[in-house]
């Protein structure tokens, strides 16, 4: 089987859709090009007064008709034609639609003049539409191979050896040639096709080349944010032997193991403690956030999200305790419909969220968890009655270490990490992240958060995906 794929090509999908696509344009063209033939027959015969032959009207019925034949074939064969090397793929369609093409195109120009047909410079057309897809070798071979035929045809026809099928009306006076204007015409003709079988096929090779030139940066740069991401977890994981040692000690001491201390200095170590802490938060979300970039999400359960928000309450209900906050959850679910995912980023998720909401909200503050169905959704709805967001600033809040500029105002620590990591593992299990403020339950000089986190329920998932391949496949 002759090999028409570049090796740089063999796993490149973009590079075999980008195939599959023009097959399919040049099959909706092919029936476009018929129905015109068929025009240019009754054009010419009821209203420009070409007077054809019957000869010449079986012929171009004939041929019309096998275009339309074998376009219906290979539109139907294509789905079933593979994108890989070595077997009959989309290439390989590409030369079979290109051969037959100009095999009907040699028989239409004979049956309408041949050096004389209005038709011959299709030829030209069709072999750049080859050269945009075929490798150099191919087109210059199929250039040669048909030039010669159309070449043999005009001479043996100027030596009478073969037939001429003049459109009668087309001249005024039947056109004569001597054998130099023949020559003549042979070489501009088959110059003129070499030149733009090679410029085209010259553009079409860099775009190729660009894109294969794309595509290894691309992998350059993958394997580079590959290796930082490693080093970053490597360093930053070190980071958190020393801060734990100073937790340890800094534990010693404010549990008393090392004798009484005085309470101002027990403020001090308590707010290193707290720091310690923040250290360590900061940390893990580098951390978590590194292994997102490395990894796809392979873990994948039935969730229980009261489950999940129950123990994220759990763990964060003294920190609501020591603020007095208001701090509780509601299901407004008719039915208790399961998402899919994993456990730990979902709750991590959340968790993120819901440190946020207690972080920035004042004592005596509100923070409610709402669980709701939103049209194929599974919605959790984290509102407060804190600080807020300023409007200029929602677009930005997702973004790694961006922090609202009244956070520094509220005298509050943090890395900036938390939201965009929301945002990351929500998108990765294909739902969306949503943030309003003032929130619902916000007032004037509290405006206050709401952020909804969204996660499609399993049957929207299948929804989704069987859309997306039927638009793939009507696209290519």
């Amino acid at each position: 089987m002759i090999i028409l794929v570049p090796s740089w090509a063999h796993n490149y999908d973009e590079f075999w859709q980008a195939i599959r696509r023009r097959n399919l344009w040049f099959i909706k063209l092919r029936y476009t090009f018929a129905a015109l033939l068929l025009m240019f027959l009754l054009s010419g015969e009821y209203i420009l007064n070409f007077n054809f032959t019957s000869t010449q009207i079986q012929a171009i019925l004939i041929i019309n008709a096998g275009i339309l034949l074998y376009n219906v074939i290979i539109h139907t064969a294509r789905k079933h034609v593979v994108s890989k090397p070595g077997k009959f793929n989309a290439l390989h369609l590409s030369l079979v639609q290109s051969l037959l093409d100009l095999t009907s195109l040699l028989f239409l120009i004979y049956f309408t003049g041949t050096i004389n047909s209005p038709l011959y410079m299709f030829f030209i057309f069709q072999m750049i539409i080859g050269s945009l897809i075929l490798p150099g070798y191919v087109v210059y071979t199929v250039a040669a191979l048909f030039a010669a035929i159309f070449s043999l045809m005009i001479i043996m026809q100027y030596f009478e050896l073969l037939h001429s099928h003049l459109i009668a009306g087309i001249y005024l006076v039947q056109p004569t040639h001597n054998l130099s204007y023949v020559i003549l015409f042979i070489l501009v003709f088959v110059s003129l096709t070499f030149v733009s079988v090679y410029l085209a096929n010259s553009i079409a090779r860099r775009l190729y080349k660009r894109e294969q030139e794309a595509r290894e940066r691309l992998e350059a740069l993958n394997q580079a944010e590959i290796a930082k991401q490693k080093y970053i977890m490597g360093v930053v994981h070190e980071i958190k032997s020393p801060i734990t040692a100073v937790q340890s000690l800094l534990d010693l001491i404010l549990n008393k193991y090392v004798g009484p201390v005085d309470k101002a200095i027990e403020d001090k170590l308590s707010r290193a403690r707290i720091r310690t802490d923040e250290s360590l938060h900061l940390i893990n979300n580098i951390l978590r956030i590194s292994k997102l970039k490395l990894l796809n999400i392979t873990t994948t359960e039935e969730l229980d999200i009261i489950e999940i928000v129950q123990t994220i309450m759990d763990t964060r209900n003294e920190t609501a305790k020591a603020k007095n906050i208001d701090f509780t959850y509601t299901d407004n679910r008719k039915s208790k419909k399961v998402v899919s995912g994993d456990r730990i980023l979902i709750e991590l998720a959340i968790s993120n969220v819901v440190s946020n909401a207690l972080k920035y909200t004042n004592e005596n503050g509100t923070v409610i968890i709402e669980i709701n169905d939103s049209d194929g959704f599974l919605e959790i709805e984290i509102s407060d009655n804190g600080i807020g967001i300023p409007p200029n600033e929602l677009n930005t809040i997702f973004e790694q270490f961006y922090r609202a500029s009244n956070i520094k105002k509220f005298k509050s620590e943090g890395s900036g990490l938390g939201l965009s990591l929301v945002k990351e593992v929500v998108e990765r299990h294909a739902g969306k992240v949503e943030v309003k403020s003032p929130s619902k339950i916000g007032n004037r000089k509290q405006p206050g958060t709401t952020i909804m986190i969204k996660i499609p329920y399993p049957e929207r998932v299948k929804k989704f995906k069987k859309v997306s391949t039927d638009t793939l496949s009507q696209g290519i």
